[in-house]
């Protein structure tokens, strides 16, 4: 085992950055586009592009829920967010033996914490 990966096996389970809860991540990124989803005026929906790891790879983009705008398009913004979502499950049939799977998956959605 490296000296890194002793380092984090060390490293309690309860322990987290100060002002983080289990559940909740900090997105830093572009917002890329503002729009309120269609027939539910409570909430925006705020698209923000985070910068990619290194030079050869995709920027990832998340979707941000929250009672207001963020800010105005191509805005770097950063924001704490509440990680929630559901399960999803649907059945499948494998293309080769016929075999009937239930496939489970999950929806996860990124609320914004507005203080």
């Amino acid at each position: 085992m490296s000296a890194a990966a002793a380092q984090v096996a060390e490293m309690p389970a309860t322990q987290s950055k100060p002002g983080i809860k289990a559940g909740e991540a900090i997105i830093r990124g572009r917002l890329v586009l503002v729009r309120r989803p269609t027939g539910n005026s409570t909430v925006w929906e705020n698209l923000v592009v985070m910068p990619a790891p290194d030079p050869y790879s995709s920027p990832a983009t998340v979707s941000i829920l929250a009672k207001g705008r963020l800010g105005e398009i191509e805005d770097d913004v950063q924001v704490r967010v509440r990680i929630g979502g559901y399960r999803r499950s649907f059945k499948s049939t494998d293309r080769e033996t016929g075999e009937i799977r239930q496939i489970q998956t999950a929806d996860v959605r990124l609320f914004a914490i507005e203080e």
